[in-house]
């Protein structure tokens, strides 16, 4: 995500815009397919807040985050933003009472100590930067909180109205902004917004939140620590990047804490 998000900044998009394409433009593919699957569309309610409450902490997420790597680096945003596992722990320990084992404790310690090593610290010189990194770790949390109250809610239909309602909210939000969404692009540019969509969208957050259907979102978030590792093992093998000690370190104890998660899991 941060490279392509990078890529957008290049074509002159703001973190509102990046968002809003992020949002929108999967849009019509989750429809034609909700459509071919027969899926109900229609929303009661309940589910109408509850979804508009996930699309608020949604929106709030795309939009800190990719302001952070307009002020520090990608690596140092990243391992920031990813303190959000440590905060889902807290609050279910504190506020939902859900007493973390000696198991868990060990896997999100190991997590988190492996995704600080791996950030790059080296240059971060923007309060603003580590202030937006570190409230969008906020906002993740509860989003990943709040799609606990959606698994009663088709997938499809929760990926397609969290991502509907996020983008009108930044567009709406955009409108009272002095730099506003850019809509001048060339049709390749376009093409690569619309990629860009598809992937985070259809890919990532339609996964996750297929996940925290699956096993609940304190387990969810440990093992999209190994996010980060993905990115470090494209870089490896595609653009020849090399990895340190300490990054060598860093990916075994992620990886150690998500194979004990698995098991915890499995047991």
């Amino acid at each position: 995500m941060p490279l392509f998000t990078k890529i957008l900044f290049d074509l002159g998009l703001n973190p509102i815009g990046s968002g809003f394409y992020r949002m929108s433009l999967s849009l019509i593919f989750i429809f034609v397919y909700s459509k071919f699957s027969k899926i109900d569309m229609k929303l009661n309610k309940e589910d109408f807040f509850v979804l508009l409450y996930s699309s608020i902490f949604f929106a709030l997420t795309s939009i800190t985050l990719f302001a952070s790597y307009k002020y520090i680096n990608s690596g140092a945003a990243t391992s920031i933003h990813f303190l959000y596992p440590v905060i889902i722990f807290i609050f279910s320990a504190f506020i939902l009472k859900q007493r973390p084992s000696i198991s868990e404790i060990i896997c999100i310690s190991c997590a988190v100590l492996g995704l600080f090593f791996l950030g790059d610290f080296k240059d971060v010189s923007s309060t603003r930067g580590v202030i937006y990194a570190g409230v969008s770790a906020f906002t993740y949390s509860f989003y990943s909180f709040s799609l606990e109250k959606t698994k009663k809610i088709n997938l499809v239909k929760v990926l397609f109205y969290v991502n509907l309602f996020g983008s009108f909210m930044i567009f709406i939000f955009s409108l009272f902004l002095p730099e506003k969404i850019s809509f001048n692009f060339s049709l390749p540019q376009f093409g690569l917004l619309i990629l860009y969509s598809c992937i985070l969208t259809i890919g990532a957050t339609f996964l996750y939140q297929k996940a925290v259907a699956k096993i609940g979102a304190k387990y969810t978030s440990i093992l999209s620590t190994l996010e980060p590792v993905t990115s470090l093992a494209v870089g490896l093998l595609f653009l020849k990047e090399s990895m340190t000690y300490i990054q060598v370190l860093a990916v075994c104890m992620i990886v150690f804490a998500a194979f004990v998660l698995i098991k915890l899991k499995k047991a």
